[in-house]
């Protein structure tokens, strides 16, 4: 039976490969222990947000995904290029750690939102790591405070190997589900898959 007090949203999304959500955890961790006041995210919600939807009908997304990202491959991606997580700074109380990346990502996360309707158009790459609680300006505070902890961080280069629609439920229980997959490039020996156990 459905939660009432649970509210679902969808947003597309990439996924940190293993390689790269390691290297953030041994970041984290020290700044984890530092912040204990922070409610800090688990590192199976880390991912990129290419577009926020909100409240929308999952089948219509999946339809207008299918024209942007059907059949779409890394080679056929122009300038597709490894990314990485790298550096921190704060959205308010949020905290996060940067992604750096070609044109391809902001040109392919435009693509997506214009498809999409998304309602804010923004693309600022990031990975949401903590969000600080308690008044407007001291929660501000202590998010500065912590990003400090992260501005060294430099992790591993990765290709992204899939893109995806994703269902975010907030309240009592919250959980992110994968609804559907679209992949960047072909499978193969030497592809290693996203893991995503937000399913």
């Amino acid at each position: 039976m459905p939660d009432p007090a649970a509210t679902r949203r969808l947003f597309v999304a990439i996924w940190p490969d293993p390689d790269a959500i390691a290297a953030l955890r041994r970041t984290v961790a020290p700044a984890r222990a530092a912040h204990p006041d922070l409610r800090w995210q688990s590192e199976e919600r880390w991912h990129v947000t290419l577009a926020f939807l909100g409240q929308a009908d999952p089948d219509r997304a999946a339809a207008r995904l299918d024209g942007v990202l059907g059949g779409v491959r890394s080679g056929r991606v122009p300038g597709a290029e490894p990314i990485r997580l790298a550096g921190a700074g704060t959205f308010g109380p949020i905290v996060w750690t940067g992604v750096e990346h070609g044109p391809w990502l902001a040109e392919l996360a435009g693509a997506v939102q214009q498809a999409l309707n998304a309602p804010d158009r923004r693309f600022r790459a990031h990975v949401t790591v903590g969000r600080a609680r308690g008044r407007p300006a001291d929660a501000a505070r202590a998010a500065r405070t912590a990003a400090g902890s992260l501005v060294d961080h430099d992790g591993p280069a990765w290709l992204p190997g899939e893109v995806t629609l994703v269902e975010s439920t907030t309240g009592p229980r919250p959980a992110y589900r994968v609804l559907t997959r679209w992949p960047l490039r072909p499978a193969g020996p030497d592809t290693q898959d996203v893991e995503n156990p937000a399913e």
